[in-house]
């Protein structure tokens, strides 16, 4: 089956925006805080919007999908867990760290670690991390790579996978942080639209 024009075309205009943002946020960029830490200065809901829109993303779709597949509704207790740990996070870490790294201007979590313990332990915590967001970033391009191939016949799911990829690293290499943030944002929107559309429809079917 051929792919739609207007399939196509939406497929097409996202790429764009995702792109234009990063290009926007290359030229408002105008010092190393810019780009690491976005200045400092993002909201709150855009980080919340941006981690949840993380969350629901590929890395827990393929994971936590996979997982209760193979072992059934107590793989719920991963996404439980993970709850209690992110409202753990919000309310004693984050606002405790957020702190040291505007008064030590910090840009990475490893520096805290640095600055909290000693060298190694931030040395330790950089592999860590590297390992950990190789395995979670690679599932995440997965999911749209396979999306993009079951969506547009003709598309392989290599052919998805490089055209992901040079995507997402080519917003987050033009805008650093603001890009990453307000891309998902928007990501989050057109997600969440999506799925309120899409219930909203079923309901009235059934």
């Amino acid at each position: 089956m051929a792919i739609h024009w207007i399939d196509l075309s939406i497929f097409i205009i996202y790429i764009i925006v995702m792109l234009g943002i990063g290009l926007h946020y290359f030229r408002r960029n105008t010092s190393a805080e810019d780009y690491y830490v976005g200045g400092r200065s993002i909201k709150a809901w855009h980080v919340g919007l941006s981690v949840v829109a993380t969350d629901v993303g590929g890395g827990f779709s393929i994971g936590l999908g996979g997982l209760g597949f193979v072992i059934g509704v107590s793989g719920s207790w991963m996404l439980f867990t993970g709850l209690i740990g992110a409202w753990l996070s919000s309310v004693f870490l984050i606002p405790r760290v957020f702190e040291l790294l505007k008064k030590k201007s910090l840009t990475t979590f490893p520096e805290v670690l640095g600055v909290l313990f000693d060298k190694r332990v931030a040395f330790v915590a950089g592999i860590i991390s590297l390992i950990g967001y190789l395995g979670f970033t690679s599932s995440q391009l997965l999911a749209g790579a396979k999306l993009a191939s079951a969506t547009f016949n003709g598309i392989s799911l290599q052919s998805s996978i490089w055209i992901m990829g040079v995507i997402a690293v080519v917003y987050t290499v033009l805008g650093g942080m603001k890009a990453v943030i307000y891309t998902d944002t928007v990501q989050w929107i057109i997600l969440f639209s999506g799925l309120f559309l899409l219930e909203y429809l079923l309901a009235i079917m059934h």
